[in-house]
């Protein structure tokens, strides 16, 4: 919007307007586009975190069982293994899960 074209980069001669436009202030120890730089990562991080556990639950929905010897072998195996040195996380077909809702 205040480069008045398509622009999906945060560059830094702009940061700072964004910043008041947010109303944000200057604090103690940060600047006020250091707070809303800071903000934004946070909330990108969230984001970033929420999308990888969303495509994680979509890839599982979309698994298809291994053909061949191997797709039946691995029916009858468990695909939960403990991880050496911990009770509280197991190894979940190749991802790292809580062993029980009690962690």
């Amino acid at each position: 919007f205040l480069t008045g074209k398509a622009e999906e980069r945060l560059s830094f001669d702009i940061q700072r307007e964004i910043a008041e436009a947010l109303g944000y202030h200057d604090h103690p120890g940060l600047s006020a586009v250091e707070r809303f730089m800071k903000h934004y990562f946070l909330v990108a991080k969230d984001v970033g975190d929420l999308t990888r556990i969303f495509c994680s639950a979509l890839e599982d929905q979309q698994a298809k069982d291994t053909p061949g010897i191997t797709g039946v072998i691995s029916r009858f195996r468990n695909r939960v293994r403990k991880i050496a040195g911990t009770l509280d996380f197991v190894d979940d077909g190749g991802r790292i899960a809580l062993a029980s809702t009690d962690v």
